[in-house]
């Protein structure tokens, strides 16, 4: 089309060229003098000059106004692509965050941390906990830009969404989450850990972390002790699941239990209530 438009705005140019020129070397007609003769020739030929520079301007390129439009829709959609690229990162972040605390503690107690996390942050929430799905919504997560947590604790799946509703963009990172392990007895009965395949010469369990604040904490049971006796049982002749059962029974009843350690080959005993 511009290649059309160029030819023909060149042929007007050397079509007008010779008219210009007859018009000004004419002189007056035979037998006629002091007559003037109208303008309209240079009129016309103004009118088809102009028409021409324009039809050539024209086939010259883009007019500025469209330039302009062209590098704004650019801009635009670059920051279209970022706002994108920084939602789906953000989603996939707070996916992962929301993941770890559930595992760590739990849906009810992560769900309380990251209201407690938002409101601390200056930002509104609005949580709707009903039926096994907990929504909880973040807006002015960024400006314009909001954030939704949803966790169906029956799939145990959680969903995490980032939503720029001014410029039609929303990403969504999904993941299957883990619930904490329930402590074993040792560690929520005795208050500190044991591990099968973790024994002394004498084939006794050797403690690995003790809970700060327990009872054995405060009695000086330390990791590296040996777990000799547990009430009237040695160690060396039980493997770890009898253990815990025996504590778990124990615990049901509410009754103390009396347990032996050897520390730096000094043997204690103290009773711990469960």
């Amino acid at each position: 089309m511009k290649k059309h438009v160029r030819v023909m705005a060149f042929l007007l140019i050397f079509l007008i060229m010779p008219v210009k020129e007859a018009c000004a070397n004419a002189g007056p007609p035979p037998g006629h003098h002091h007559h003037s003769y109208s303008s309209s020739h240079t009129e016309v030929w103004v009118d088809a000059t102009g028409l021409a520079v324009l039809l050539a301007t024209l086939a010259a390129g883009k007019a500025p106004d469209d330039d302009e439009a062209a590098k704004q829709q650019a801009a635009y959609e670059q920051k279209v692509k970022d706002i994108r690229e920084h939602a789906k990162e953000s989603s996939k972040k707070e996916m992962e965050r929301a993941a770890g605390l559930i595992f760590e503690t739990g849906v009810p107690e992560a769900v309380e941390k990251l209201v407690k996390f938002w409101e601390g942050e200056g930002k509104k929430t609005f949580l709707d906990d009903r039926n096994g799905v907990t929504v909880l919504k973040i807006s002015g997560f960024e400006e314009n830009i909001r954030l939704e947590y949803t966790i169906r604790q029956e799939d145990k799946k959680i969903s995490v969404r980032v939503t720029a509703p001014d410029y039609s963009v929303s990403e969504e990172s999904n993941e299957y989450y883990k619930e904490p392990v329930p402590p074993a007895p040792s560690k929520s009965c005795l208050g500190f850990e044991l591990e099968e395949f973790q024994r002394d010469p004498q084939g006794r369990f050797i403690i690995k972390d003790v809970v700060k604040g327990t009872a054995a904490f405060y009695a000086g049971v330390r990791p590296g002790d040996s777990l000799v006796m547990v009430d009237t049982y040695d160690t060396k002749d039980f493997d770890l699941a009898r253990i815990d059962s025996y504590l778990e029974k124990r615990a049901e009843l509410k009754a103390p239990v009396r347990i032996t350690v050897s520390q730096e080959g000094k043997q204690r005993s103290l009773e711990i209530q469960l």
